[in-house]
């Protein structure tokens, strides 16, 4: 639930008037700079080992590593969801939709979009696959996933965004370029356009 008071700590890390800031907590992966081939392999494995490379579960119940399957080839836009949220998951998937009606046919491309479960016990490949269709968002480039809690827990807090109680989780979206270690964080009161230039930025950073 994006309460007023995470609003209100998270625009104090972010320009004023700007709906976009770097993500603080990655900082020694978010270096964002052209480097060498020796040094990009080594930036890579830094990331796979902060991300970890643990197996989760989309709605159509296929297995990915998620840096290796899902951020390492690809730009990224993260939010975490819970199937049984009935407020700001729905209308963060609604917007969400309208950023993917943006890419037309090029979507899933380079753009992958990867909404989190924040109720690991009970979001399963059914649930999250029933969310999706609800919510006009199942889609080959948008994969709406979970895993077991020993996976969930650690992915989600290390991205800053595990909750005990799903429904405390944070609506904030976080938008990456893993290959080259860029990332951001994203008010989810931007608008489409905002969030859809994000990702083209993020797409021809070099």
């Amino acid at each position: 639930m994006y309460r007023s008071s995470m609003l209100r700590r998270w625009l104090g890390f972010c320009l004023a008037g700007i709906a976009v800031c770097v993500v603080l907590p990655l900082a020694d992966v978010a270096q964002g700079v052209e480097q060498p081939t020796s040094q990009d392999e080594s930036r890579v494995e830094r990331a796979r080992t902060y991300f970890g490379d643990g197996e989760l579960f989309d709605q159509d119940g296929v297995r990915h590593r998620f840096f290796s399957d899902l951020l390492h080839p690809h730009v990224v836009l993260i939010n975490v969801v819970f199937t049984e949220c009935r407020d700001a998951c729905p209308l963060i998937t609604k917007l969400l939709g309208q950023v993917k009606d943006r890419f037309g046919d090029t979507f899933g491309r380079e753009v992958l979009f990867l909404s989190l479960s924040s109720d690991p016990f009970r979001d399963t490949p059914g649930t999250l696959k029933a969310f999706a269709k609800k919510h006009q968002a199942d889609h080959s480039g948008w994969r709406f996933l979970s895993a077991e809690m020993d996976v969930m827990k650690p992915l989600l807090s290390r991205l800053g965004q595990w909750a005990d109680d799903p429904a405390d989780h944070q609506s904030l979206l976080l938008a990456g370029n893993a290959s080259r270690s860029h990332w951001v964080k994203i008010r989810p009161d931007a608008t489409p356009d905002f969030i859809y230039a994000e990702l083209q930025r993020l797409a021809a950073t070099p």
